[in-house]
């Protein structure tokens, strides 16, 4: 089998599969001579179970996943011709179809084991990655994930939170082509204007092409500012998110100091009232001691 195909196999397997079979691949490479390619086979990571479940939907539902990506060029489209009638049907249909293949990956691509509430959200986090980012999508469809994916404010992060290194690819904008020409048959349409040198249908085709290429670069300056401005936000959201983390840490430890104090405290008045108790009974003793020493003294003064 060609090394290749064998390693899109490889990432086919049940995980507890997985490293036996990546370290046979790779001794039959080594046996063979290709030690580049032993130790590129050696070095593939086994995939984390959120991201075994997402190479197996990958196999079992290939459709589910082509209508996956071909909706995420459809709802960047809207976003290019704001055309937010259109984006609201299909953000509609993006949860309903997400929901559908979580569905299809929990009932049949787990193959009978139980999928737990934490691997659903990271499964249900890198289709919604696959959704915003085309190459998040292309690397959803290789069936070859290594770790589960999330879409932040900066681009698209693994379970670790680190970055994923992904081709750059531009996302591709859909445009309506042009209608086909009428062929023309009239002598009067085919000879050009005397003062442009184009007949009057060249030159009204010319107007429009120049002015959609105005509202096409118009609608790319766009994109790119709302891009900026939806990463600057993110970027934001970010840090106020672990500004909160920072502060709940802060919070429970006060909480944790707070609650030391009190008890502290509680000993302490009990230590005070013990204390008090005692320096009634030493006064009432000195007291009774004096008594009797004054008794003492007038008695000896008696005897004088």
């Amino acid at each position: 089998m060609e090394t290749g195909a064998a390693v899109v196999e490889l990432y086919g397997l049940m995980p507890e599969q997985f490293i036996g079979a990546r370290n046979q691949l790779a001794k039959a490479a080594r046996e063979a001579g290709d030690q580049q390619t032993a130790a590129a086979v050696a070095a593939l990571c086994k995939p984390t179970v959120s991201a075994w479940l997402a190479n197996q939907l990958v196999r079992i539902d290939p459709d589910g996943i082509h209508a996956l990506t071909q909706l995420g060029e459809q709802l960047r489209e809207t976003y290019l011709s704001s055309d937010s009638t259109r984006r609201r049907e299909l953000t509609h249909q993006r949860h309903d179809l997400v929901r559908s293949l979580v569905r299809v990956a929990r009932d049949q691509a787990a193959g009978g084991r139980r999928v737990t509430p934490q691997t659903t959200e990271r499964l249900t986090e890198t289709l919604d990655a696959a959704l915003v980012d085309p190459a998040a999508a292309q690397l959803l469809r290789s069936g070859q994930l290594t770790s589960a994916l999330r879409h932040v404010g900066f681009g698209v992060v693994d379970e670790n939170g680190d970055p994923v290194q992904l081709a750059p690819i531009r996302p591709r904008v859909v445009r309506r082509s042009a209608p086909p020409r009428k062929r023309q048959t009239s002598t009067t349409m085919q000879r050009p204007t005397a003062k442009t040198g184009r007949s009057p249908v060249d030159h009204t085709l010319k107007q429009r092409r120049a002015a959609q290429r105005k509202r096409r670069d118009e609608a790319e300056a766009d994109y790119t500012l709302a891009a900026t401005e939806h990463e600057h936000a993110g970027q934001v959201l970010d840090a106020h998110q672990h500004r909160i983390a920072d502060l709940e840490a802060d919070l429970v430890r006060l909480n944790d100091q707070l609650e030391q104090t009190r008890q502290t405290l509680r000993e302490a008045r009990k230590q005070t009232r013990r204390l008090e108790r005692a320096f009634h009974q030493a006064a009432r003793n000195a007291a009774a001691v004096r008594k009797r020493l004054d008794s003492e003294e007038q008695r000896l003064t008696a005897m004088e």
